[in-house]
């Protein structure tokens, strides 16, 4: 599960017409995003100030959020209403869980975000924990991980904005997506592991502070460039 708090001041005198379009976007998310659990709009004492409370069932939930079509007819009409819009994402994770989204927000545009994540050879430079060590054996690379050597490769889809990551320690490939979507003027990074066969909670915990931490290397990256 991802949460999500959207704080936003609204312009003088346009109160009115910014929550007239966020009924209109909030019954089209209940409507089309089977996904989005909710979407609630609060004011927050001030005049004009506003929180937004949301969450998501998973990565794909919100990334279909960011990609709706209502939301793109919609999110820069409410924009264009705000003086100012602060985001935030919390990833959520109960015991047993076999799946985890990481996720960073990045003011990198989205082609330049797509772009650098699915260059596998910058890897070593964000996913410092898993990939120790980078190199090419044909169409496949081997990354030296702490687990030994494991045979990886990308699978990119521009139209889609997903980098499967495809691992295989030798036991089969296991295939995780990395979406790049479209966020305001910037983008959002959404990183999904799943847990292997006999992985340990304790050993799952540690992959969750792994992928936390490389994906803001990533987001550092792509920032920086």
């Amino acid at each position: 599960m991802i949460g999500g708090i959207k704080r936003a001041q609204a312009k003088a005198g346009s109160e009115a017409e910014f929550e007239a379009i966020f009924r209109t976007h909030a019954a089209a998310v209940r409507a089309h995003e089977p996904g989005t659990l909710s979407y609630d709009l609060f004011r927050d004492g001030a005049p004009g100030r506003y929180v937004v409370l949301d969450r998501y069932q998973d990565g794909e939930a919100l990334a279909a959020h960011c990609g709706s079509s209502h939301g793109a007819a919609l999110f820069p009409r409410m924009r264009a209403l705000l003086e100012r819009l602060e985001v935030s994402y919390f990833p959520g994770h109960e015991p047993g869980d076999t799946r985890y989204t990481a996720l960073a927000l990045t003011r990198a545009p989205l082609d330049t975000a797509f772009r650098l994540a699915a260059d596998i050879r910058l890897l070593p430079r964000w996913g410092t924990r898993f990939c120790q060590g980078l190199r090419q054996e044909g169409e496949r690379w081997i990354v030296s991980s702490p687990q030994g050597n494991v045979r990886f490769r990308y699978e990119a889809d521009p139209s889609a904005g997903v980098v499967w990551h495809c691992v295989d320690p030798g036991s089969g490939e296991l295939r995780m997506p990395m979406r790049i979507v479209r966020h305001g003027p910037g983008s959002l990074l959404l990183f999904t592991i799943q847990r292997p066969p006999g992985c340990s909670e304790a050993a799952f915990d540690e992959q969750r502070e792994w992928v936390d931490q490389e994906l803001a290397q990533l987001r550092d990256l792509v920032e920086g460039s």
